[in-house]
């Protein structure tokens, strides 16, 4: 049977298996899938065989009924999106027609809003829009996912705007150009139409189009200053809801805030000043805000920096690249990286996890300690942000929590584990084909191209960047929550206030 043939087997088998609800038909599939994995097959069919795949294990999730119900843990959602993840980076990805890519993520996007990653989820569908402007699934699936992400945000303004576009969104999947993917869509358009009449009721649109002035931002003082905060809008590393919709100037700023904290007087006893996690959310923000702007100057930087004359250095005829630009791009994927532990050590404080925090990650801070098992505290929990957050920790790698859903979560791992511990060759990335072979990521140290190294770092930054928005939304649904249950109690106000930013002045001093 050629490739095509067994694709075209599996498939069937798929389709079929999933109407009878006959899950030993998709185990079946899936194992036909990874006999065929296993034949030099040609870029287009190896990336049809991981859709086939994410296709089999949704079948498996719709037969367990895991898409109806709430589950913080599922094997078979996180094999489907590792499945989409591979499908959508492998390198024979564009060798599909624009229908075919359009759905793979699409569909990817749609699951990961499903576990909480409604940020993630946007860039996904905007990316399929980019393929096809009118991918109805898509701009209905975004128009859904955008008012998510509303629910969560807690400025007006931002909320009404985000809404806006929920509502701009959906109406476009509903236009006379809007291309669906299937011939049964009324009622998928149906739906689509009554999230547009919600959105409608509670949201004035004409008024809130009239006043968000999204081209109205700060622009910078200075060329480089206007080419820094293009590239962060370009890129979505600002710390602004604003800026998941596009490069709008009104997104060019960091406003991500913790909401109000509630405290009983004896949490701190004799302690009055304000809670630690906002001091330890600032200071998070500010390390954050400071590698990204030293990434953007690593990869802008085209001349030689004062501090790196008179450096002797060993040219080992690889092509290295040694320099302060080099370093602040390594720099930068440290910090963001450690952000992640960081981040998880915020939720042990604040879900009082009582763990240890030598051993705290982001990866293990959700588990019983030293075992693959979800803390009850998680598992029982309906907190959607916080479920988000949890589904962006399987980005990540650990030698002990191996389960992951994104295709490159091994890589990112090796790389900083090489940064912190041992060593990262950095050779020009215009070099890579000629010096790094299959041999040099096995011997000393790690080889890696330059631009390779800059678009992994812009990954992790990014991630970082969403878990910053989890964690805030995250305590948000929280405290909401300590109101809800207790209404009556009575509660003092202690105002605090910005920090000026004459104030971030080194004191010469």
């Amino acid at each position: 049977m050629s490739d095509d043939e067994a694709l075209e087997h599996i498939g069937r088998l798929i389709d079929d298996s999933c109407d009878a609800a006959f899950e030993r038909g998709l185990k079946r599939a899936l194992y036909l899938l990874d006999e065929l994995s296993k034949r030099p097959l040609s870029e287009e069919n190896a990336v049809l065989t991981e859709y086939f795949r994410a296709n089999a294990w949704a079948a498996r999730s719709q037969i367990a009924n895991i898409q109806q119900s709430w589950s913080w843990e599922s094997v078979e959602l996180q094999e489907e999106m590792l499945a989409l993840t591979r499908a959508a980076n492998h390198s024979g990805f564009t060798t599909l027609d624009k229908g075919r890519r359009c759905q793979i993520l699409t569909n990817r996007a749609n699951l990961l809003n499903r576990v909480g990653r409604s940020i993630d989820a946007i860039a996904c569908w905007d990316e399929a829009l980019r393929i096809d402007p009118h991918f109805a699934m898509a701009l209905g699936n975004r128009g859904s996912g955008l008012r998510d992400y509303a629910g969560m945000v807690d400025d007006d303004r931002e909320r009404a705007i985000l809404a806006l576009h929920a509502y701009e969104s959906l109406c476009k999947a509903m236009a006379p150009d809007a291309v669906y993917d299937t011939p049964n869509f009324k009622p998928i358009v149906t739906q689509f139409k009554d999230m547009v009449n919600e959105l409608g009721r509670a949201v004035n649109v004409d008024a809130v189009r009239a006043m968000q002035n999204l081209d109205q931002g700060e622009q910078g003082r200075s060329k480089v200053e206007r080419a820094y905060r293009q590239w962060c809008l370009d890129k979505r590393l600002f710390l602004c809801p604003l800026n998941d919709l596009g490069p709008y100037l009104a997104a060019a700023t960091d406003d991500l805030m913790l909401p109000g904290i509630k405290e009983r007087f004896d949490e701190r006893p004799g302690d009055y000043s304000p809670p630690p996690i906002i001091g330890f959310f600032s200071q998070m923000k500010q390390e954050y805000v400071s590698a990204r702007y030293m990434l953007f100057e690593g990869m802008s930087s085209t001349r030689v920096h004062f501090s790196d004359r008179g450096v002797t250095l060993t040219n080992t005829l690889d092509y290295p690249l040694y320099s302060l630009a080099s370093e602040r791009v390594r720099t930068a994927f440290r910090i963001a990286y450690s952000l992640l532990d960081k981040i998880a050590f915020l939720i042990d404080r604040y879900w009082k996890l009582g763990k240890e925090p030598a051993h705290i990650s982001f990866k293990n801070v959700w588990m019983v300690e030293k075992k693959q098992r979800l803390l009850s505290q998680f598992a029982e929990s309906n907190n959607w942000p916080l479920l988000g957050l949890y589904w962006l920790s399987k980005e990540l790698f650990d030698d002990q929590l191996k389960q992951i859903t994104s295709a490159d979560a091994r890589e990112l791992h090796a790389i900083r584990n090489a940064l912190e511990h041992t060593y990262l060759r950095v050779s020009m990335g215009w070099a890579k084909p000629f010096t790094i072979g299959p041999s040099n990521t096995s011997s000393f140290g790690i080889a890696i191209g330059s631009d390779e190294l800059e678009s992994k770092a812009i990954r992790v930054m990014q991630i970082a960047r969403s878990a910053l928005f989890h964690v805030s939304f995250a305590i948000r649904q929280e405290e909401r929550k300590k109101f809800h249950d207790n209404p009556e109690s009575m509660v003092g106000s202690m105002p605090l206030y910005w920090f000026e930013d004459q104030w971030k002045r080194r004191d010469p001093n």
